[in-house]
């Protein structure tokens, strides 16, 4: 993604005439970490569908960005609280700088719980998103791309979407992985026999951010059409 600007609501391409809208598919599309409704992907769709982008807000500096979810992990909260304690108190210097050494330290090995503590708020909130936006909208197929590519696997997952789905190197594993979240990657809801209606996986084996293997090996356990991209 390129665009960072951060745009509220859902963006739909102006109606000409109601023969006309008639005529327009209606997509939902889940963008990627830095896209918004104006990146390269769903500005190319917009002029030939009715093109929906729920704002996701996971950008570093958007309202459900990891980060925000990162500073309210007790991990990283407990240490700088005890950093803030020993610089007021009226300890020894050597034993406030030990202490403080001590939090960076608990910070360093806990590192790993922080991150996923951050992935993992951004990733749900974003999902429950991508819920209403389903609800809303109720479209006609689903283009996803790396974070909103996991979104759409999760709700493929959980029964919320059957459509048809086109997948652009969905981070599903990757992202619930470092959120230390469940990554079974077989798709299908446990309580459903039916199998995924029309599901396209693109992925290009230059993709130096989502593994390209990870994305054969969801598309081989889901029987989804694959293509390797350039």
């Amino acid at each position: 993604g390129d665009a960072k600007s951060e745009q509220a609501g859902t963006h739909r391409l102006p109606i000409m005439t109601m023969e006309e809208n008639k005529k327009r598919p209606k997509i939902l599309y889940l963008h990627g970490f830095e896209e918004n409704s104006g990146s390269p992907k769903p500005a190319s769709l917009r002029p030939h569908v009715e093109m929906h982008v729920p704002h996701l807000g996971v950008y570093l500096t958007h309202r459900n960005s990891p980060i925000r979810y990162m500073l309210s992990s007790p991990y990283l909260i407990g240490p700088i609280i005890l950093a803030i304690f020993l610089a007021k108190s009226t300890l020894p210097m050597s034993n406030k700088i030990l202490g403080c050494l001590l939090a960076g330290i608990g910070i360093v090995i806990k590192r790993r719980e922080i991150i996923a503590a951050g992935i993992r708020g951004s990733l749900l909130k974003s999902l429950n998103i991508a819920r209403n936006a389903l609800k809303e909208v109720k479209p006609d197929a689903v283009v996803a791309f790396s974070w909103g590519g996991c979104l759409a696997c999760l709700l493929l997952r959980e029964g919320s979407w059957n459509g048809p789905t086109l997948l652009l190197a969905p981070a599903y594993e990757l992202l619930l992985q470092k959120a230390m979240l469940p990554c079974p990657l077989r798709l299908e809801p446990k309580d459903s026999q039916a199998p995924h209606k029309s599901v396209l996986l693109i992925h290009s084996e230059a993709d130096q951010i989502v593994p390209f293997d990870a994305s054969r090996r969801l598309a081989k356990e889901n029987a989804f059409r694959f293509h390797r991209g350039k």
